[in-house]
């Protein structure tokens, strides 16, 4: 037999005992008096217990997304959210909750190497564990330790012990001493093993952070605990009880013989609320309820079991079959919104610029022409847009724009030569490029010594995701959920330039987008003023960026 067979053997006797358990809880209780108690939910209690376990998970995500950027990994906090959930999902069904190591996989499928992600993932987790395993200890010490009977005593620290064994295995892995060095270097895997030691030394230094999300989201699950509670109409002794049960008893879920404690963690909890005094049928009922909310918050993530992989070949193709004149009816469309946001950040582009300065201006990415079009209206020099899609460029040269041309090419490689051109416009195009790196290098090369460039893009530090969703929903055109694959905050697109003679940064945009949408004038006009204060902040959801070379 393979290894694999055996690994599919033991799985599948794993799943057996697991089921067995829960036919054997259910048998144990009253059918009668359990479906009694769950018609009785009280659902408001429980929205709010879901809610508060979908806070947590968002927390996680926060927390992962800042750990992978300080590891040089930029990716967009919604595509780290699908990946978090989907390894979530599958946590709840496989043994030790190992199916959360699949956010690895999700996040590769993103752009982000594996190492990476396994490292951070893993680091994450234990230090989760480790404030678990605290926290449940404070709890049995001071609330519940004459009621552990002897049986339950051997249990927990079994499990304690265990972990204990997996934190020490793990500090060894992050500061192996030079003889496991030598020893493990000779391996196969060895150099593997090595370098996921030094990706998790990088993020030590976050141990604080990690830990105070640790600290946020026990209170939540703690929460979670006390409203399942309150839905079934059950008072704990003590507003604590959930505070600290939900830790401990969680840890039932780590016991591999089934998958994610399926059955023992029910158990579990059906043992220690009996001897508080909770009727059976009741805690039964909580503890099912526990593991319900827990899958039905997570099975949000299986949506990104369906996500394929979009390389360099499929965006160029998605923005070949983009309609050559999009950017033309955005830009005089009779929906608010889009004509707003369009005319307004072409006006910030063309007042960036030294308009009346001669020599030729590039703009990357260029669609439709719209922006050459209207910069010409003001400049003497010549233009020259470049685009991927042929379709764009074909409206673009029947716009007959004065001093313009109009050319196909890869942002990534522009044919252009040396030193040659004295502004460059980027439009909303870095934040859709696999390596936006390669189009600035490209930027800094063609342009002569003082020459300028005018980048705008999402900023990573602002409510855009709000809006991208409302233009997905409701606007025309682009699917920007799907093609906008990172984005940036001020900071981040300056370092880009630090090497220029000057750099600066503004914000445009907060509340008037969500106005226009209302197709009301004055509502926009009001949106506008209000837009100054959070702009002035940086709150804007666009960035205007500005410099010189």
């Amino acid at each position: 037999m393979t290894s694999e067979w055996k690994k599919r053997c033991v799985f599948l006797i794993q799943i057996f005992i697991g089921i067995v358990l829960l036919f054997a809880i259910l048998l144990f209780i009253s059918a009668q008096e359990f479906l009694n108690i769950l018609f009785t939910l009280d659902l408001r209690f429980f929205l709010l217990a879901l809610v508060c376990y979908f806070l947590n998970n968002v927390l996680m995500v926060i927390r992962l997304k800042r750990l992978l950027a300080h590891q040089g990994q930029k990716i967009r906090l919604k595509f780290v959210f699908w990946a978090h959930m989907a390894g979530m999902i599958l946590s709840d069904f496989t043994p030790l909750r190992s199916g959360y190591l699949y956010t690895a996989q999700a996040l590769r499928k993103r752009g982000i190497p594996l190492n990476a992600g396994t490292a951070t993932i893993t680091s994450t987790y234990i230090y989760d564990l480790l404030f678990k395993v605290s926290v449940a200890l404070i709890g049995i010490s001071y609330l519940y330790a004459s009621l552990l009977s002897p049986q339950i005593s051997y249990i927990l620290i079994l499990t304690i012990v265990l972990i204990a064994i997996i934190f020490g295995a793990y500090f060894l892995l992050l500061y192996p001493p030079n003889f496991l060095k030598v020893l493990i270097s000779g391996w196969k895997i060895g150099g593997k093993i090595l370098d996921f030691g030094m990706q998790g030394r990088r993020i030590q230094q976050f141990f604080p952070m990690i830990l105070g999300i640790s600290f946020l989201g026990w209170l939540l699950r703690g929460l979670q605990w006390f409203f399942i509670g309150m839905s079934l109409h059950l008072v704990f002794h003590s507003p604590l009880d959930a505070f600290f049960l939900s830790p401990l008893l969680t840890l039932f879920s780590l016991i591999p013989l089934s998958p994610a404690g399926i059955g023992i963690q029910e158990a579990a909890i059906i043992t220690f609320f009996s001897l508080i005094g909770i009727p059976v049928a009741l805690s039964a009922s909580f503890a099912f309820l526990v593991r319900g909310s827990e899958i039905l918050v997570d099975a949000i993530g299986t949506r990104e079991f369906f996500f394929k992989s979009k390389g360099k070949t499929y965006l160029i193709d998605h923005y070949q079959a983009t309609p050559g004149d999009i950017d033309d009816r955005a830009f005089h469309s009779d929906l608010m919104v889009q004509r707003y946001f369009q005319q307004r950040k072409t006006r910030e582009i063309s007042d960036s610029f030294n308009v009346g300065r001669e020599g030729v201006l590039i703009d990357i990415g260029c669609g439709s022409g719209v922006q050459v079009a209207e910069l010409q209206k003001q400049r003497q020099g010549m233009a020259l847009g470049i685009d991927i899609n042929r379709e764009a460029l074909r409206y673009a040269n029947g716009m007959s724009i004065p001093r313009a041309s109009f050319i196909q090419a890869d942002v990534h490689h522009l044919p252009i030569r040396d030193n040659c051109i004295n502004q460059v416009i980027s439009a909303e195009i870095i934040e859709h490029l696999p390596q936006p790196h390669e189009m600035l290098n490209e930027i800094r090369r063609i342009l002569v010594p003082d020459g300028e460039v005018v980048i705008t893009t999402p900023n990573d530090h602002s409510i855009w995701g709000l809006y991208e969703v409302l233009w997905d929903l409701f606007g025309r055109g682009r699917n920007y959920g799907e093609t906008h694959l990172m984005f940036f905050s001020t900071g981040e697109l300056c370092s880009f330039f630090k090497d220029f003679s000057s750099c600066s940064t503004r914000t445009i945009f907060f509340l008037s987008p969500l106005f226009a949408l209302l197709q009301n004038r004055s509502l926009l006009s009001l949106g506008i003023r209000l837009d100054s204060f959070f702009e002035a902040r940086g709150w804007g959801v666009s960035i205007i960026l500005y410099a010189r070379k």
